[in-house]
């Protein structure tokens, strides 16, 4: 007995004088309770909104839940449709009529598509308290609070919607691991070219008996002349009921063709930016600015750090005494003394306190971070102050030989006070300029002898992979050599080695190494783009093997001794917005903007990221290589197709740095990405005469058909009549026999113009099942695009053309890529599949997540760069997926988007196990 419908009513909400629903007591995961999905609310940009924050409610009378890390979908999918759908065993009784739709996994709603999948996974609270409610403001200012799940921004109204993704078979049937809701794939094409290709579908073929693949060219005459027996019983047998149903079909009007919109552009990405950047390339811009006069008649950039014109401190040969040892004194104070009119000449003293002149221990070193100064006295700092005591012997003795008055070394030579001591390890490079000579003293610490075995040059090694001593060898005086000193060796009879040396005896990366040292010799001239892009695959290689870490931005703070422009060390900077701001502040290359187009060579899993042997492991504060990877993932320079940061050519602007490693990213072409379904393709096509005549019978065949009957029903005994009517008749039946090669002769044919989609869909599916999807037959319209993704496959077509290039299907092109890949961040790569019907070009990609919008921000090779990014609702973010390559032509397709809040990486966020059961 089927229950009544009564029983399926949910139970009314509870209302308090506030005008806000409570969670009833007894709420129990599977009630009505409905979901904050769309709760409208007063005030907030997307952002994390406190819990027990009263929202107001909409009509549709969503409420905030009071369960930590509760499964939001439990709210969302039991609704008054699906409790009917259980209780009515809708899905056995009707799953005859249609599988996919009465799927045993399926979950119904009243929208577009009404019958999906729920996710199996759900992003869990980021707190203990009450689940976390998001804000979001849309590009029309409307005001959405909600759960945290997928959603993309719809183009049609600019909200933020659920995210449905379409899904092949194969994967539908499985279970849903996402955290996306999946769909099937529908066929969109009408049916009347359905039903018109019906005859000629799933074609024997005579050589493969089990096959039903179409085998031959559908109605071409050549196609036809070598259709089998098999085959002509096929059409045959189907022909006349295709026939019967076209009538009927032609009878009623249908929108065959598709819709022209957007005036033939790409649907657009309706989004706005709303919240201040952490740092505005106008610094107008920032957050509490206002204006100020002292700025306006004022042409220093009080953003930038101020260059060193001379050491703060030097240790002079001539001043030592015993109440200062070490001859430490302004060079003011010497220059004053010496008549004011000579600056002092100095050596600079390089070395690495890693294994060769330890510093004091850990603590030490924090107490004098933090306060510049450290009274610990432990063994650790008593072995260092016999190391200390040596390097400053080594380095008196140097100083005497070079004939110059003094010597730096950071040992003594850098600032007590902390804010002044951070500026003065920043600002090494100039002192390193102004040097008369570049020593570099090595040793093992603790012994005053090498130990068996060591030489001078191995220690010179040890010191070369250190990310600190690098520029100091570039930034030395030109054509100097570099004296090398041993502790307990000849301190007359140093080791001398040129810098042009450096590369093939110290260095492991010479060929690139190499480059810049002509540079600074001035035997080379390197623009300043490949300056920094040699530069920065330098000091990653050096901080990868084990280099102490100061600051998250010290690469780039290394970087930035070889620049003009220097911005002001900010310690709470991240190694990205470290390197974002330095390159704001040499902006003329667009150093970021090349960045983002770069697809970087994925690695696997996380176990490959092998440690580098040179990598310390004694020390909690040393940056090995898997920290050091983690920290500088946008130092990935490895394009997939090999390009260089100078071979592409921006066409967009980075406006500002955002949180959590962004930037605002302003003028870049962007396209909205259809994962839902297909959609019906407008096409153009040439109009020849026999397409019209073909046109013309077709849709007058039901009025002919009609007239005939009627004008032969009462025709009353005249010939005349009888004959026209008879006449009428025979076209419409002679049209109607046809109509199935009729129909695809009119809808088929060369595609002259299009109206541009991207669809998408995640799997794989043969260019023939995509068109039968979109267009009802193989039409032989698409084709695999050659070299879009680091998938695409291409080979020679010698069919006509000696030498065409043919892009191939890369599932069946031999692509050997391991199953199982795992993106940067942690998260597996799945197969997608992008459709695009301006180019008509099908391509295949791997990404952690649907990308739902497609961003234009430069070119290199005649192609442009689609960052296809994903959308997170909750911070307003587009996170890069993958990228592309696509046709110049949709350029001519795509709008303009303003400022968006852009990241490279997307941080992967806790989720849950969901185990509802569907209806």
């Amino acid at each position: 007995m089927l229950p009544s419908l009564n029983d399926l009513t949910p139970p009314p909400l509870n209302y308090d004088n506030t005008g806000h629903s409570r969670a009833s007591v007894d709420h129990y995961a599977g009630s009505l309770a409905p979901s904050t999905n769309n709760v409208s609310v007063n005030d907030g940009l997307s952002a994390y909104n406190a819990p027990d924050t009263p929202l107001k409610l909409t009509s549709r009378h969503y409420e905030v839940h009071e369960v930590a890390n509760d499964n939001p979908y439990s709210y969302d999918a039991d609704t008054f449709l699906n409790r009917a759908a259980s209780k009515l065993r809708i899905k056995s009784a009707f799953h005859w009529v249609d599988p996919r739709f009465f799927h045993e996994r399926a979950w119904f709603g009243w929208g577009i598509p009404r019958s999906y999948q729920l996710p199996g996974h759900y992003y869990k609270s980021a707190s203990d308290k009450p689940i976390d409610v998001w804000k979001h403001r849309d590009v029309f200012r409307r005001k959405f609070a909600g759960l945290n799940e997928d959603r993309y921004l719809n183009p049609l109204d600019g909200r933020v919607e659920k995210l449905f993704v379409q899904t092949i078979s194969e994967l539908y049937d499985t279970d849903n691991a996402t955290t996306w809701r999946r769909t099937y794939i529908d066929n969109v094409s009408p049916w009347i070219i359905r039903l018109a290709y019906w005859p000629y579908s799933h074609m024997p073929d005579p050589r493969r008996p089990y096959s039903l693949d179409y085998a031959v060219r559908k109605t071409s005459p050549s196609g036809i002349r070598a259709w089998k027996q098999e085959q002509w019983v096929h059409v045959g047998v189907r022909w006349l009921p295709a026939c019967f149903g076209l009538l009927v079909l032609m009878s009623y009007p249908t929108d065959i063709e598709g819709q022209v919109r957007n005036h033939g552009n790409y649907d657009p990405v309706p989004y706005r930016y709303w919240s201040y950047p952490v740092t505005a390339r106008n610094f107008r811009e920032n957050l509490g600015e206002k204006p100020n006069s002292r700025f306006i008649s004022s042409t220093k950039d009080f953003r930038l750090s101020d260059r060193c014109l001379r050491p703060r401190l030097l240790c002079f040969l001539d001043v030592q005494t015993d109440d200062n040892p070490r001859g430490l004194l302004d060079p003011q104070r010497w220059i004053d003394a010496h008549g004011g009119g000579v600056e002092p000449t100095y050596i600079f003293v390089s070395y690495t306190a890693e294994k060769q002149f330890e510093r004091r221990c850990r603590e030490a070193r924090r107490d004098i971070q933090e306060t510049g100064s450290s009274s610990c006295a432990c063994d650790a700092c008593r072995y260092s102050a016999a190391d200390a005591e040596a390097l400053h012997a080594i380095a008196y003795q140097a100083a005497r030989n070079a004939g110059v008055a003094a010597y730096w070394t950071d040992q003594c030579c850098m600032s007590s006070d902390k804010n002044e001591l951070q500026d003065d390890v920043y600002r090494i490079s100039d002192v390193t300029r102004g040097a008369a000579k570049i020593v570099v003293v090595v040793g093992r610490s603790g012994r005053n002898h090498l130990p068996p075995g060591v030489t001078a040059l191995d220690l010179l090694r040890e010191w070369g992979t250190r990310m600190w001593t690098w520029p100091e060898v570039l930034l030395g005086p030109a054509g100097e050599k570099i004296q090398v000193y041993t502790r307990g060796g000849d301190m007359n009879a140093p080791l001398e080695i040129s810098k042009m040396e450096f590369p093939t005896q110290v260095w492991d990366d010479g060929e690139v190494a190499r480059q810049l040292i002509d540079n600074y010799e001035g035997t080379l001239t390197l623009s300043r783009l490949e300056l920094v892009i040699l530069a920065l695959e330098c000091l990653k290689a050096r901080v990868e093997k084990g280099t102490t870490k100061y600051l998250d931005g010290d690469l780039s703070y290394a970087l930035m001794g070889l620049l003009r422009q220097r911005p002001k060390v900010d310690p709470t900077d991240s190694a990205f917005q470290a390197f974002s701001r330095l390159s704001l502040a040499n902006d003329s290359d667009q150093l970021l903007e090349r960045m983002i187009c770069l697809l970087p060579v994925e690695q696997l899993a996380d176990s490959q990221l092998d440690a580098h042997p040179d990598r310390p492991t004694s020390h909690m504060d040393s940056d090995g290589t898997r920290d050091s990877r983690e920290r500088h993932y946008w130092a990935n320079m490895n394009d997939y197709w090999g390009a260089k940061l100078w071979d592409i050519e921006p066409t967009c602007q980075v406006a500002g740095i955002g949180h959590d490693d962004t930037v605002i990213l302003d003028g870049a072409h962007a396209a909205t990405i259809h994962w839902d379904r297909f959609r019906r393709v407008a096409i153009t096509t040439r109009e020849t005469w026999s397409r019209t005549l073909a046109r013309y019978f077709v849709r007058g065949t039901p009025a002919w058909f009609f007239t005939g009957v009627l004008t032969l029903a009462f025709a009353a005994g005249s010939s005349t009549t009888k004959g026209v009517g008879a006449l009428f008749l025979v076209v419409a039946l002679l049209t109607v026999l046809l109509s199935p090669m009729l129909i695809l002769h009119i809808y088929g044919g060369k595609v002259w113009n299009t109206q541009p989609w991207l669809f998408g869909f995640e799997g794989h599916m043969t260019l023939r099942k995509i068109e039968m999807k979109i267009f009802g037959f193989p039409s032989e319209r698409l084709s695999w695009a050659p070299y879009a993704s680091n998938m695409s496959h291409h080979r020679v077509n010698t069919e006509f053309l000696a030498d065409e290039c043919e892009g191939t299907d890369p599932l069946l092109a031999g692509d050997s890529e391991p199953e199982v890949i795992v993106s940067r961040s942690g998260a597996k790569l799945r197969l997608f599949t992008l459709i695009d019907t301006n180019t008509m070009t099908v391509t295949t990609f791997r990404a952690a997540r649907p990308p739902t919008i497609a961003l234009l921000c430069g070119s290199e090779g005649g192609m442009q760069r689609a960052v296809l990014c994903s959308y997170d609702w909750t911070n307003q973010c587009l996170w890069r997926e993958t990228v592309l390559r696509m046709e110049t032509v949709v350029l001519e397709k795509m709008s303009r988007i303003g400022r968006v809040r852009f990241g490279l990486r997307r941080r992967e966020a806790d989720v849950e196990r969901s185990y509802l059961r569907p209806p």
